[in-house]
Protein backbone atom coordinates (compact mmCIF):
# COMPACT_ATOMS: atom_id res chain seq x y z
CA UNK A 1 0.00 0.00 0.00
CA UNK A 2 1.54 3.14 -0.98
CA UNK A 3 0.51 5.40 1.71
CA UNK A 4 2.46 8.27 0.41
CA UNK A 5 0.70 8.64 -2.55
CA UNK A 6 -2.88 7.89 -0.78
CA UNK A 7 -1.77 11.30 0.81
CA UNK A 8 -0.55 13.31 -2.34
CA UNK A 9 -3.48 12.82 -4.08
CA UNK A 10 -5.40 13.35 -1.06
CA UNK A 11 -4.12 17.25 -1.25
CA UNK A 12 -4.27 17.81 -5.06
CA UNK A 13 -8.23 16.37 -4.53
CA UNK A 14 -8.42 19.13 -1.76
CA UNK A 15 -6.92 22.01 -3.45
CA UNK A 16 -9.45 21.02 -6.36
CA UNK A 17 -12.16 20.75 -4.31
CA UNK A 18 -11.32 24.49 -2.22
CA UNK A 19 -13.22 24.45 0.15
CA UNK A 20 -12.23 27.86 1.40
CA UNK A 21 -13.54 29.56 -1.62
CA UNK A 22 -16.81 28.57 -1.18
CA UNK A 23 -17.02 28.97 2.70
CA UNK A 24 -17.82 33.15 2.73
CA UNK A 25 -20.39 32.60 0.44
CA UNK A 26 -21.84 29.25 2.02
CA UNK A 27 -21.74 30.63 5.51
CA UNK A 28 -23.45 34.10 4.01
CA UNK A 29 -26.20 32.22 2.60
CA UNK A 30 -26.65 30.25 6.01
CA UNK A 31 -26.80 33.20 8.35
CA UNK A 32 -29.53 34.35 5.78
CA UNK A 33 -31.30 31.62 5.84
CA UNK A 34 -31.72 31.61 9.51
CA UNK A 35 -32.31 34.95 9.80
CA UNK A 36 -35.77 34.99 7.31
CA UNK A 37 -36.98 31.80 9.70
CA UNK A 38 -35.07 31.80 12.79
CA UNK A 39 -37.89 29.30 14.03
CA UNK A 40 -36.51 26.34 11.70
CA UNK A 41 -33.87 24.01 12.95
CA UNK A 42 -31.76 24.10 10.60
CA UNK A 43 -27.75 23.89 12.34
CA UNK A 44 -24.44 24.60 10.41
CA UNK A 45 -23.55 20.54 11.22
CA UNK A 46 -26.73 19.28 9.62
CA UNK A 47 -25.41 21.25 5.98
CA UNK A 48 -21.76 19.95 6.73
CA UNK A 49 -23.19 16.67 6.90
CA UNK A 50 -24.98 16.46 4.35
CA UNK A 51 -22.77 18.00 1.77
CA UNK A 52 -19.94 15.49 3.29
CA UNK A 53 -22.17 12.63 2.36
CA UNK A 54 -23.12 14.02 -0.91
CA UNK A 55 -19.15 14.40 -1.25
CA UNK A 56 -17.70 10.99 -0.38
CA UNK A 57 -20.30 9.33 -2.53
CA UNK A 58 -19.36 11.10 -5.96
CA UNK A 59 -15.95 10.74 -4.80
CA UNK A 60 -16.02 7.21 -4.30
CA UNK A 61 -18.30 6.49 -7.48
CA UNK A 62 -15.47 8.28 -9.93
CA UNK A 63 -12.97 6.04 -8.10
CA UNK A 64 -14.14 3.02 -8.72
CA UNK A 65 -15.86 4.00 -12.28
CA UNK A 66 -12.65 5.99 -13.64
CA UNK A 67 -10.70 3.36 -15.49
CA UNK A 68 -13.39 1.12 -16.88
CA UNK A 69 -14.93 4.41 -17.97
CA UNK A 70 -11.77 5.33 -19.85
CA UNK A 71 -11.80 1.94 -21.48
CA UNK A 72 -15.63 1.99 -22.25
CA UNK A 73 -15.44 5.01 -24.73
CA UNK A 74 -11.93 4.28 -26.26
CA UNK A 75 -10.07 7.55 -25.15
CA UNK A 76 -6.27 6.84 -24.57
CA UNK A 77 -4.46 8.32 -21.40
CA UNK A 78 -2.30 10.75 -23.32
CA UNK A 79 -6.00 12.47 -24.54
CA UNK A 80 -7.71 12.35 -20.98
CA UNK A 81 -4.39 13.90 -19.52
CA UNK A 82 -4.59 16.77 -21.86
CA UNK A 83 -8.05 17.52 -21.97
CA UNK A 84 -8.50 17.09 -18.11
CA UNK A 85 -5.16 19.57 -17.97
CA UNK A 86 -6.56 22.43 -19.80
CA UNK A 87 -9.95 21.88 -17.70
CA UNK A 88 -8.10 22.12 -14.67
CA UNK A 89 -5.66 25.05 -15.90
CA UNK A 90 -9.41 26.92 -16.41
CA UNK A 91 -10.82 25.36 -13.51
CA UNK A 92 -7.83 27.35 -11.54
CA UNK A 93 -8.65 30.33 -13.36
CA UNK A 94 -12.07 30.56 -12.78
CA UNK A 95 -11.86 29.79 -9.23
CA UNK A 96 -10.35 33.36 -8.82
CA UNK A 97 -13.39 34.82 -9.15
CA UNK A 98 -15.16 32.74 -6.44
CA UNK A 99 -18.25 31.39 -6.18
CA UNK A 100 -20.92 33.82 -6.81
CA UNK A 101 -23.69 31.68 -8.01
CA UNK A 102 -24.11 30.84 -4.34
CA UNK A 103 -25.45 34.30 -4.12
CA UNK A 104 -28.90 33.40 -6.20
CA UNK A 105 -29.83 30.46 -3.83
CA UNK A 106 -32.74 31.11 -2.16
CA UNK A 107 -33.43 27.97 -0.22
CA UNK A 108 -30.54 26.63 1.12
CA UNK A 109 -31.56 23.14 2.17
CA UNK A 110 -32.85 22.48 -1.67
CA UNK A 111 -29.27 23.56 -2.79
CA UNK A 112 -27.11 21.32 -0.67
CA UNK A 113 -26.47 18.58 -2.71
CA UNK A 114 -26.67 20.55 -6.03
CA UNK A 115 -25.35 23.39 -6.38
CA UNK A 116 -22.92 23.03 -3.46
CA UNK A 117 -22.05 19.22 -3.17
CA UNK A 118 -21.91 19.21 -6.80
CA UNK A 119 -20.94 21.19 -8.98
CA UNK A 120 -19.73 23.67 -6.72
CA UNK A 121 -17.06 21.51 -4.56
CA UNK A 122 -16.94 18.07 -6.76
CA UNK A 123 -17.04 19.46 -9.65
CA UNK A 124 -16.03 18.23 -13.39
CA UNK A 125 -12.28 19.43 -12.09
CA UNK A 126 -12.47 16.67 -9.36
CA UNK A 127 -14.37 14.55 -11.42
CA UNK A 128 -11.89 14.77 -14.29
CA UNK A 129 -8.66 14.48 -11.97
CA UNK A 130 -10.24 10.74 -10.48
CA UNK A 131 -10.64 9.59 -13.57
CA UNK A 132 -6.69 10.43 -15.02
CA UNK A 133 -5.58 9.46 -11.78
CA UNK A 134 -7.21 6.05 -12.28
CA UNK A 135 -4.62 5.48 -15.13
CA UNK A 136 -1.49 5.52 -12.79
CA UNK A 137 -3.38 4.24 -9.19
CA UNK A 138 -5.19 1.57 -8.12
CA UNK A 139 -9.08 1.89 -7.11
CA UNK A 140 -7.90 1.35 -3.65
CA UNK A 141 -5.96 3.78 -3.62
CA UNK A 142 -8.10 6.61 -5.18
CA UNK A 143 -11.01 5.20 -2.65
CA UNK A 144 -8.26 6.06 0.41
CA UNK A 145 -7.90 9.07 -1.09
CA UNK A 146 -11.57 10.18 -1.67
CA UNK A 147 -11.61 8.93 1.92
CA UNK A 148 -9.13 11.30 3.22
CA UNK A 149 -9.68 14.05 1.04
CA UNK A 150 -13.57 14.01 2.39
CA UNK A 151 -12.64 14.05 6.43
CA UNK A 152 -10.27 17.36 5.47
CA UNK A 153 -13.52 19.19 3.54
CA UNK A 154 -15.67 17.98 6.45
CA UNK A 155 -13.22 19.58 9.18
CA UNK A 156 -12.69 22.38 6.58
CA UNK A 157 -16.40 22.93 6.14
CA UNK A 158 -17.23 22.46 10.19
CA UNK A 159 -15.18 24.93 11.52
CA UNK A 160 -15.76 27.41 8.25
CA UNK A 161 -17.71 29.68 11.23
CA UNK A 162 -14.13 29.67 12.91
CA UNK A 163 -11.89 29.96 9.92
CA UNK A 164 -14.10 33.26 8.47
CA UNK A 165 -14.22 34.54 11.60
CA UNK A 166 -10.13 34.22 12.37
CA UNK A 167 -9.30 35.05 9.05
CA UNK A 168 -11.91 37.48 7.83
CA UNK A 169 -13.98 36.96 4.94
CA UNK A 170 -11.44 38.34 2.88
CA UNK A 171 -8.60 35.88 4.32
CA UNK A 172 -10.37 33.38 3.54
CA UNK A 173 -10.92 34.12 0.05
CA UNK A 174 -7.27 34.52 -0.18
CA UNK A 175 -6.95 30.98 0.88
CA UNK A 176 -9.19 29.61 -1.92
CA UNK A 177 -7.12 31.90 -4.04
CA UNK A 178 -3.75 30.59 -3.10
CA UNK A 179 -5.46 26.86 -3.76
CA UNK A 180 -6.58 28.11 -6.98
CA UNK A 181 -2.39 28.15 -8.07
CA UNK A 182 -2.54 24.92 -6.99
CA UNK A 183 -5.04 23.54 -9.40
CA UNK A 184 -3.77 25.52 -12.21
CA UNK A 185 -0.52 23.85 -11.82
CA UNK A 186 -1.86 20.50 -11.58
CA UNK A 187 -3.26 20.84 -14.67
CA UNK A 188 -0.45 22.33 -16.18
CA UNK A 189 1.58 19.45 -14.76
CA UNK A 190 -1.36 17.27 -16.49
CA UNK A 191 -0.72 18.65 -19.71
CA UNK A 192 2.83 18.46 -20.18
CA UNK A 193 2.71 14.73 -18.62
CA UNK A 194 0.18 13.89 -21.59
CA UNK A 195 2.41 15.44 -24.78
CA UNK A 196 5.68 13.66 -23.60
CA UNK A 197 3.37 10.34 -23.79
CA UNK A 198 2.44 10.79 -27.06
CA UNK A 199 3.85 9.07 -30.11
CA UNK A 200 4.55 11.61 -32.60
CA UNK A 201 6.15 9.99 -34.92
Amino acid sequence: MNLEAVVVIAVKLFAIIDPFSVLPFLLAVYEEAVKEDPNKQLSWNFIVNKITVAIVILLVIFSILGRPLLDFLGISPQALEIAGGILLIYLGVDTMGGFQQLRFIRKLEEAIITPIATPLLVGPGTMTALITLSVSYSPLILILSSLLVTFLVYLSLLSGPLIVKALGETGTVAAGRFTAIIIAAFGVQLVLQGISQLKLI
